[in-house]
């Protein structure tokens, strides 16, 4: 059993299966169903001075001086930022900050279950294959990419929709459809997929819309909405762990112990 001190937080279901995880190789390892950074929180990191802490895919807001107690050679495992975060993290040594969800490995593999993810919801709101129907996909990023194979694997007619030409001449070598993401471009009555996290889909875009246009928002926040019409629109996030609940956990788990033998080995 190796001695470091775990501190986990996160109501995604993936963090607790983390937790599980490490407790198999970490003699102690604190599992904590919180988003926030709250007192108990804080008088943990004071009591038990842990040092690995994970903290939740959304970014926690925290207090001044929250890791101040922390031992020098504690390790942060950030998901994603925000000012006050940003602000506690200027005190640690740089080598110790952990972005895990810029890792390649799991962006892809996450963009592949998002994917999967995006299969089954379509499924499941349309009680309808996919064989044969039309699809806009707009971006052309991992998601995209992953969504746009998965989808022409099985039969459907794909339209890449992006905003930069170098994407658009990369759908193109693929042997995709694909124009810029502009107004006059949207003319057929396809099923739309989103994955730029923009509020893109203005008044403009909207006229162009048919009416009957079902539009699938797999962007993060603030989604692709910018008007306040009524609109046939589902939001769609979270998608690996509604669907895979534990092979995103695994994947959660797989990146940051191999992060975590990354940092110990150097």
């Amino acid at each position: 059993m190796s001695t470091e001190s775990w501190l986990i937080l996160g109501k995604d279901l993936r963090f607790k299966e983390l937790a599980l995880q490490l407790s198999l190789d970490f003699n102690n390892v604190i599992y904590k169903y919180t988003d926030q950074w709250n007192d108990e929180i804080q008088q943990i990191i004071m009591t038990e001075r842990p040092e690995r802490i994970v903290l939740p895919i959304h970014a926690v807001d925290l207090p001044k001086f929250a890791f101040e107690s922390l031992p020098k050679e504690t390790a942060i495992f950030v998901g994603k930022s925000n000012q006050s975060l940003q602000q506690e993290l200027r005190y640690l040594d740089e080598k110790h900050i952990i972005h895990y969800l810029q890792d390649e490995s799991y962006i892809w593999l996450n963009a592949r279950l998002t994917s999967e993810g995006m299969l089954c919801a379509f499924y499941e709101l349309e009680s309808a294959s996919v064989y044969g129907k039309s699809f806009y996909i707009t971006g052309f990023g991992r998601v995209a990419k992953m969504l746009a194979f998965m989808l022409h694997r099985l039969g459907a007619n794909v339209h890449i929709l992006a905003r930069s030409n170098s994407q658009i001449q990369e759908a193109i070598a693929y042997g995709y459809v694909a124009s810029q993401l502009i107004p006059e471009n949207i003319k057929e009555h396809y099923y739309l997929i989103n994955t730029i996290p923009n509020k893109w889909l203005n008044e403009d875009f909207h006229q162009q819309l048919d009416e009957e246009t079902k539009i699938f928002d797999l962007a993060s926040a603030p989604g692709c909405l910018n008007i306040e019409s009524d609109i046939n629109y589902t939001l769609l996030p979270g998608l690996p762990g509604k669907y895979f609940p534990q092979d995103a956990a695994d994947l959660l788990a797989q990146v940051i112990i191999r992060k975590n033998n990354e940092l110990r080995e150097g």
